[in-house]
């Protein structure tokens, strides 16, 4: 992989998780901190990963840990900007949020590819 493609998935994945951010103090929606809706849509996103992995060919165990370590590693720009933008202080609302707009980002990455 080049190093640009690497900066812009990065800097996009940070950006999407601000923006979660930004709409909680906004609007301060019910929709986007939900723990629930937040782990069902992960565990979706996880089902639609590993099905598409299991039509390349792979096994299910695989494509199952592949989709898993995939849509979770979208948890990391999340706790870095909340850690961030809160001055190293944990907000767990917020965090729901970022994480919900990270997956967003992760949908639209596992559709395109």
């Amino acid at each position: 992989m080049s190093i640009y493609i690497i900066l812009m998935a990065s800097t996009t994945m940070l950006l999407a998780a601000y923006i979660g951010i930004v709409v909680y103090r906004i609007k301060n929606n019910q929709v986007t901190t939900s723990r629930l809706l937040n782990v069902i849509f992960s565990f979706c996103l996880i089902a639609f990963k590993a099905y598409l992995q299991t039509t390349k060919g792979f096994g299910i165990m695989s494509a199952v840990g592949q989709s898993v370590g995939f849509v979770y590693a979208f948890i990391v720009p999340a706790i870095i900007v909340v850690f961030l933008v809160n001055k190293f202080k944990f907000n767990s609302e917020e965090f729901f949020s970022s994480w919900f707009f990270t997956q967003i980002c992760c949908l639209f990455v596992i559709a395109t590819h």
